[in-house]
C-alpha cells in the first residue's frame, strides 16, 4: 500500500511537467507567430502600395479573392470601385500572397497595353493555364520578337480582305444552325427551351472549321466537334467548382504546382489533347502534298511547317488555339446577346424590324455597313460592353515602372498622386467587366441599352482605347488577332437567328462564373454544367 502514493507522485510529476513543457512550447510558438505577423505587417507597411485604398472585409486566409469567386463575375470589382470611389485600389491575395493592384484608370490601362505590354506578361498562374488549354500559340507567347513572328504568320489570314473572301463560309455555318434549330422547334410542337450558348457554339466551331481550316464540323455535330465541346464543358464544370477555386488559389500562391498531375489541371489539358488527337492530326495528314500557296490560315500554317519555320508541335498548337479561342468566346457573347434580347422584347423587335427591312438575303457588305444595319451594330457593341467574354485580365510587371493616372488618386495617408510607382513582380488586374459598366462614365452603365451607341458617347479620355473604346478584344499590340472574324460572325449569326426565330425569357436567374471565359450558371441548378436557358419559337 505504501507504494501507491509513490506511484501517484511519480505520474503526477510527469503530468505536471508535461503541462509545463506544453505551456512553454505554446507560449514560445505564439510569440514566434506574433513576431512573424508583426514582421509581415511591417514589410507590408513599407511596400509601395502601403497607402493605396483597399476594401474592408478581407479574409485572413482567402484575402479578397474568395469574394471575387463567390459573387457573379466582375461584380465584386464594380462594388469596390463604387464603395471606394476610385478606379485604382488593391486587394488582398489568398494565402497571404502579396497584394494585388486593381487598375481601371483609362490612362494607366492605355499606357500598359499600348506602350509597355511586353513588360507586363501573363501572370504565373495564367500563362501555364493557357498552355494547357490552347497550347503555346499566340495567346501564350511572350516577348516582342516571338509575338510579332506569330502575328505575322497568322495575321494576313484574318485581315479584312480575308474575312470578305471567306464570308460565304460564315453565312453557310449560320444557315446550318438555323436549319438544326428549326427542326428542333418543329419536333417539340413549336417551342423549345435550349441552352443557347451550347447551340450557338455549334455554329461558331463550324465557322472556324470552315473558315480557318477547310474542315467540316458538320454544323458542330461531328464526332470530333462533340469531343472538343464536351471536353471544354468538363473543364468548365471543374473550373467553376469549389475544387477549381482551391486549385486556382494554390497555383497562384505556389506556381510550381502547375507541373503536378492534378485533376483540375488534367481537365484543362484534355481540351487541347482532343483537338491534337482529332482534327489537328487529320489536318496534318492532309497537309502531305497539299498546296501551300494560299493566304488562308491553313495554307499559311502548312507553308511555314513544310519549310521548317515552325515545328509540328507549334502547328498543332496554333490549330488548337484558333479552334477554341475562335469559337468559345464568340459563342458565349452571342449567347448573352440572345439572353438579353429575350429579357428585353422591345429591343429584340427593334432589331428584327431593322433586319427584316433589308431586301433579300443579307450579304457581306450589308453586315459590315453600320449605315445599313446601325441597330445590329449597336447591339453588337452593347453586348461586348455589357458581357465581355473575359471579365478581367491579369498581368504581372517584369520591372519597376511608374503608371500615369488620368484621375488623381487620394491615398489613405492623404497624398494626392497623379502617377503610381510599382515594383517588379506586381500582379495587376484590369476589371474589364466593371470598367464597361461604370455609371460615372456611361450614366446608366448597369443597364443593357443598345441605343447608347446611336447617341453621343462619353468623352474619349474617359474610355479605354481598344476597339470601340472597349477592352473586349484587349488593346494595343496584343489586341485579339481574330477580332474582325469574331465581330463579323457575331453579326451574321445573330441576324440570321433574329430573322427566323423569336427568343423568350424563361425567368431563370443567372450567376456568371469564370473559367477561361464567362460561364453562365442557373441559380438553383449549380450542379448542372453551365447553361443559359432561353425559350425559342418561330417568327
Amino acid at each position: 500500500m505504501d507504494s501507491l502514493p509513490s506511484v501517484f507522485h511519480y505520474f503526477g510529476q510527469k503530468y505536471t511537467s508535461g503541462i509545463a513543457v506544453t505551456l512553454e512550447t505554446t507560449i514560445y510558438a505564439t510569440c514566434v507567430l506574433l513576431a512573424l505577423l508583426s514582421l509581415e505587417y511591417f514589410l507590408r507597411s513599407q511596400h509601395h502600395l502601403y497607402d493605396i485604398p483597399s476594401p474592408p472585409g478581407a479574409s485572413w486566409i482567402w484575402g479578397h479573392e474568395r469574394e471575387v469567386w463567390e459573387t457573379s463575375a466582375g461584380i465584386a470589382y464594380a462594388n469596390w470601385m463604387h464603395q471606394l470611389q476610385t478606379n485604382i485600389f488593391k486587394i488582398k491575395g489568398a494565402l497571404r500572397k502579396k497584394d494585388i493592384l486593381v487598375v481601371a484608370d483609362p490612362l494607366a490601362i492605355t499606357y500598359i497595353m499600348q506602350k509597355r505590354i511586353y513588360d507586363y506578361p501573363h501572370s504565373e498562374v495564367v500563362r501555364p493555364r493557357i498552355a494547357r488549354l490552347l497550347g503555346k500559340s499566340l495567346g501564350w507567347v511572350e516577348g516582342e520578337s516571338e509575338h510579332r513572328r506569330m502575328r505575322h504568320l497568322v495575321g494576313p489570314a484574318l485581315s479584312a480582305e480575308a474575312i470578305k473572301q471567306g464570308a460565304y463560309k460564315v453565312f453557310a455555318a449560320s444557315e446550318t444552325l438555323e436549319l438544326h434549330l428549326e427542326k428542333e422547334i418543329i419536333i417539340n410542337d413549336g417551342a423549345v427551351i435550349i441552352s443557347v450558348c451550347d447551340w450557338v457554339n455549334q455554329a461558331t466551331i463550324d465557322v472556324i472549321g470552315r473558315f480557318g481550316f477547310d474542315h467540316n464540323f458538320e454544323g458542330g455535330k461531328s464526332e470530333d466537334a462533340l469531343n472538343i465541346l464536351n471536353s471544354w464543358r468538363q473543364m468548365a464544370i471543374m473550373g467553376i467548382s469549389e475544387r477549381g477555386f482551391l486549385a486556382l488559389m494554390m497555383l497562384r500562391r505556389f506556381p510550381l504546382l502547375n507541373y503536378l498531375p492534378l485533376k483540375a489541371l488534367k481537365a484543362q489539358g484534355d481540351v487541347r489533347l482532343n483537338i491534337h488527337s482529332g482534327v489537328a492530326k487529320e489536318l496534318l495528314r492532309r497537309s502531305q502534298g497539299a498546296s501551300t500557296d494560299g493566304n488562308d490560315l491553313l495554307s499559311r500554317l502548312f507553308s511555314a511547317h513544310s519549310s521548317d519555320k515552325i515545328s509540328t508541335d507549334e502547328l498543332m498548337d496554333h490549330i488548337s488555339m484558333f479552334i477554341m479561342a475562335g469559337s468559345e468566346t464568340t459563342s458565349q457573347t452571342l449567347g448573352y446577346a440572345l439572353w438579353e434580347l429575350a429579357k428585353n422584347p422591345s429591343i429584340q423587335e427593334n432589331l428584327r424590324k431593322e433586319i427584316m427591312s433589308m431586301p433579300g438575303t443579307l450579304a457581306y457588305d450589308d453586315i459590315q455597313s453600320t449605315s445599313k444595319l446601325p441597330y445590329l451594330d449597336a447591339v453588337t457593341r452593347e453586348t461586348l460592353r455589357f458581357h465581355p467574354a473575359a471579365p478581367y485580365m491579369e498581368r504581372v510587371s517584369l520591372k519597376s515602372d511608374v503608371l500615369p493616372l488620368r484621375h488623381p488618386l487620394t491615398t489613405t495617408s492623404g497624398r494626392i498622386i497623379s502617377e503610381l510607382p510599382i515594383e517588379k513582380g506586381q500582379t495587376i488586374i484590369f476589371p474589364i467587366h466593371a470598367i464597361g459598366r461604370q455609371d460615372s462614365v456611361w450614366g446608366d452603365g448597369g443597364s443593357y441599352r443598345p441605343e447608347r451607341w446611336l447617341e453621343t458617347l462619353p468623352a474619349a479620355d474617359a474610355l479605354p482605347t481598344g476597339w470601340s473604346h472597349l477592352l473586349a478584344f484587349s488593346d494595343g499590340p496584343r489586341t485579339c488577332t481574330g477580332y474582325r472574324l469574331a465581330i463579323f460572325q457575331f453579326k451574321v449569326i445573330l441576324a440570321g437567328l433574329i430573322r427566323k426565330f423569336r427568343f423568350h425569357d424563361t425567368g431563370a436567374v443567372i450567376k456568371n462564373k469564370v473559367t477561361s471565359s464567362m460561364q453562365p450558371i442557373t441559380v438553383g441548378e449549380e450542379h448542372i454544367s453551365p447553361r443559359l436557358p432561353v425559350k425559342v419559337t418561330l417568327v
